[in-house]
């Protein structure tokens, strides 16, 4: 670690931030006929000219638009930031590494749509360049002929880059700027929430249950916890209880903004023009990497900071397009195809932004029609924004708008009346006839609640009315509006944007879903769940009537892959298979005759014992008349035996089926020619003893083949290819149970029955009303559906249970259909088990 006593051991030029220097490459200024020696400035309005014309959209509007901002950066000394955010683009261009359509509000610059950095065209879109570079806030200062940039209110560019080669980015600005880079540090406070939650159990030793209730008193607002203090004026029941508990509640209090921990920022990049360690002091991370020791408030005073966010939403979206042949850019994102699939979406995984709970919720409800309306969906699907979601939607639905003025109508009509984006605060403000530039200003001074700036320009809004002969109302009614949407209202740039690249899922999915779902499929293998990746990937694709066709030695691949309409399951997402097995997998790969023949070519190419279980676990290897769990326990017990063993068991095992049990005993009963037992007794203890731990797990586990067989997909594959669990259990019980699915689709009070799993904890809460009761989410081999129990059936679930629900644990359920959700009468976790270590069976024993 790198450490320093102060600001002055640094050499630091204090005038602000100097960006790194870097010349562009001869080839790339060929590429658009600019002369060899032109410098920055000039180079970047050629290319800027030159990616009009490649668009055909080489006229007096664009023209103009382009001269105004080439002008604002060249007076603000922006271009070398801007070249650089190009120069990255253009590395993932030349390696094949895709990129987003835009991120943020930079997609509001003409200048980089141009160049290719972002792909959503801002005329076209309403989007506003001030929004991105603010002329009146931007500061710049010249010492001894060097320009020095405020790095407080610098323009930001964030790039979207594939999650899965954001590295090749990272490595590739190491080189070109080398000792000059480093992560960024993030601190990590104490939150109201965790503080009074800990304080309460640390210092006065109250117990979990009761710190739980006491934490969610403290209120949330637009997504935001409040303060201790605020939460005390305001909560009537945390304030009692802290009435009673004064230590706890003023010990946590002074810890507030303590330190809880740090790490890096996931997509920030520190760009320095001197040695990085002339610049800020470092350390190194757990995995090896330099970041730097102060975090972004600091560093970014005197360092470039880039935003290079890996997305896996860009991979999956490039890996499609390659596959079926098309260029992303030739997808119409108003293509009425898209928003067809949209007015009654039941299917959105894998797509970009709407897959998400509140997103998805906030879609069906406004059917978005077109991508200016899928924009509201993501700008509204925020905690602040979602109060709207109603109105947004009458006005989608119906046409239903309420004017606030008529001066502003062109204004709020596409949004319902609702000033639902940063920029139509900014139009609004012209209309009364500020500047874009002085609107931005205005815009972000009553976000901020800046006390005495506000005096000011309300003051400078009374004025503009009385300037332009506008009626007085019209001034109080944008002040009202700028006030009331600080707290909610959204960059339309950035919500433009990731419409877009959720029109194109939405287009891929639905015109080529067969290669959509097989790009989502092979990006699990990167997830942190993978297997959970699959089990949803795998509800949705009968909707396309696609199979997931199980593993097979010889007819899968080591990933997914196309077979006929379906798509084969690959040998490396096997949980338990991983790339290090590769090779001897190969090796290992072939054609076998008999059940002997694929265990002892498992030990020749030296595939280890739990490998092989999990191929036989998984259904890979088929053609066994024995159960799974009987040839795994046969696995096993093939590792215990000699080699001159192995040989007598291949010639004799074809007169027992190749059953390996069988054919042992017999061999131990049979002498050789020279009236010796092949197998001494003593060895035939041996393998015994050595193999009772495995006897003892297939004796538990051959109650239930059906059950162990869906029990190993499940926990190998994600799904299951065979009996449902719900066909299973109908069996045992004798009882008939409803698939998630058909009771997500039931009216409202319909009495249920059903089977399925935890995805989670199960959950103890208390309502607002002070009701206790308990929620979990229950997942079948169709759907997901949430579950509440309260009060007294809360109370008989846990006597009949002796416990509450955990993660995987399977339950019977019956209740009524409520509120989208089920109102459970009982709760019933079964105790159906299947055993894969020894140390499972001593933990029940």
């Amino acid at each position: 670690m790198n450490f320093y006593n102060n600001f002055s051991d640094l050499k630091l030029d204090l005038h602000g931030v100097r960006l790194p220097s870097f010349d562009i490459e001869k080839k790339y200024k060929n590429r658009i006929n600019a002369d060899e020696n032109c410098d920055n400035k000039q180079f970047l309005r050629l290319l800027c000219e030159y990616g009009l014309k490649q668009k055909n959209l080489f006229t007096s509007e664009y023209i103009d638009r382009l001269n105004y901002e080439l002008s604002i950066v060249d007076e603000l000394s922006f271009t070398d930031y801007l070249l650089l955010v190009w120069d990255v683009i253009n590395f993932c261009k030349e390696n094949s590494i895709p990129t987003g359509v835009g991120r943020g509000s930079a997609a509001g610059s003409l200048i980089l749509y141009s160049c290719e950095v972002t792909q959503i065209d801002p005329i076209k879109y309403g989007l506003f360049f001030e929004r991105f570079i603010s002329k009146s806030r931007a500061k710049k200062i010249v010492v001894d002929n060097i320009t020095y940039l405020d790095g407080a209110l610098m323009c930001d560019v964030d790039l979207d880059i594939c999650y899965y080669q954001r590295h090749k980015v990272l490595e590739y600005l190491e080189k070109k700027f080398v000792n000059k880079t480093a992560k960024i540090l993030t601190l990590n406070t104490l939150s109201s929430k965790l503080l009074i939650k800990e304080c309460g159990k640390v210092i006065d030793e109250k117990p979990e249950s009761e710190m739980t209730v006491v934490s969610s008193h403290i209120p949330k607002v637009f997504g935001q916890v409040k303060e201790l203090e605020e939460a005390y004026e305001e909560s009537t029941d945390f304030k009692s209880w802290c009435d009673e508990n004064p230590r706890v509640y003023n010990i946590a209090r002074k810890l507030k903004n303590l330190i809880k921990n740090k790490g890096a920022h996931p997509s920030g990049v520190l760009l320095c023009y001197d040695h990085i360690l002339e610049s800020c002091p470092t350390e190194r991370s757990s995995d090896g990497s330099i970041v730097s020791s102060y975090d972004m408030n600091w560093v970014t005073l005197f360092n470039i900071k880039l935003d290079i966010l890996g997305l896996r939403g860009v991979s999956v979206v490039d890996d499609v397009c390659k596959n079926i042949g098309i260029n992303l850019l030739d997808i119409d994102v108003n293509d009425n195809f898209i928003y067809q699939n949209l007015q009654d979406l039941k299917t959105p995984h894998g797509l970009f932004q709407i897959e998400a709970d509140t997103n998805f919720k906030v879609l069906k409800k406004v059917k978005p029609k077109n991508l200016e309306e899928l924009s509201g969906v993501l700008a509204l699907a925020r905690p602040g924004a979602l109060q709207f979601v109603d109105k947004y939607a009458l006005y989608t639905n119906s046409g239903t708008y309420e004017s606030i003025h008529s001066l502003f109508d062109d204004v709020l009509k596409v949004t319902g009346g609702v000033a639902l984006y940063q920029e139509q605060l900014m139009k609004m403000s012209t209309k009364i006839g500020f500047s874009l530039d002085e609107a931005e200003i205005l815009r972000r001074i009553v976000g901020k609640k800046k006390v005495e700036e506000v005096k000011k320009w309300k003051a400078k809004i009374e004025n503009k009315i009385k300037e332009n002969n506008l009626p007085k109302e019209a001034g109080d009614i944008l002040w009202k509006v700028l006030e009331d949407s600080a707290n909610y209202s959204f960059n339309k740039s950035h919500s433009a944007c990731y419409a877009a690249l959720a029109a194109i899922t939405v287009y891929l999915k639905f015109k080529y879903p067969q290669q959509f779902f097989l790009s989502l499929l092979k990006m699990t293998r990167h997830e942190p769940d993978p297997i959970s990746e699959i089990s949803k990937i795998h509800k949705e694709m009968k909707h396309f009537g696609i199979e997931l066709l199980p593993p097979h030695l010889l007819k899968s691949k080591k990933d997914f892959s196309i077979q006929g309409n379906d798509i084969r399951f690959g040998l490396l997402s096997i949980k338990g298979i991983s790339d290090k097995s590769l090779d001897r997998l190969d090796n290992f790969i072939g054609i076998f005759q008999n059940k002997f023949e694929i265990f002892n070519a498992a030990n020749e190419a030296g595939l280890n014992l739990g490998i092989l279980c999990a191929l036989i676990q998984a259904g890979a290897l088929e053609g066994f008349k024995q159960s799974r769990t009987k040839v795994v326990y046969e696995a096993q017990l093939w590792n215990l035996l000699t080699q001159k063993e192995k040989k007598y068991c291949f010639v004799y095992g074809e007169q027992f089926d190749y059953d390996l049990v069988k054919t042992i005993k017999f061999i131990s009963e049979k002498k050789d020619e020279k009236d010796k037992a092949i197998i001494k007794e003593s060895r035939i203890d041996t393998i015994r003893k050595k193999s009772a731990g495995y006897a003892d797990i297939y004796d538990k586990n051959k109650k239930s083949e059906k059950f162990a067989n869906w029990f190993y997909e499940n926990k190998l594959l994600g799904y299951t290819y065979g009996q449902s669990l719900r066909e299973i259990i109908k069996d045992q019980l004798g009882a008939d149970f409803a698939p998630i699915e058909e009771i997500n689709g039931l009216p409202e009070n319909f009495n249920v029955k059903f089977i399925g799993r935890l995805s989670d904890d199960s959950e103890t809460r208390t309502s607002k009303a002070g009701n206790k009761y308990m929620t979990m989410d229950i997942f079948d081999e169709t759907n997901i559906i949430n579950v509440k129990i309260f009060n007294t059936k809360l109370e008989e679930c846990l006597d009949l249970n002796g416990k509450t629900p955990k993660k995987n644990d399977i339950v019977v359920i019956k209740g009524q259909k409520k509120d989208g959700c089920v109102f459970a009468n009982v709760i019933a976790i079964q105790t159906n088990k299947i055993y894969t270590k020894l140390s499972e069976i001593k933990k029940d024993e």
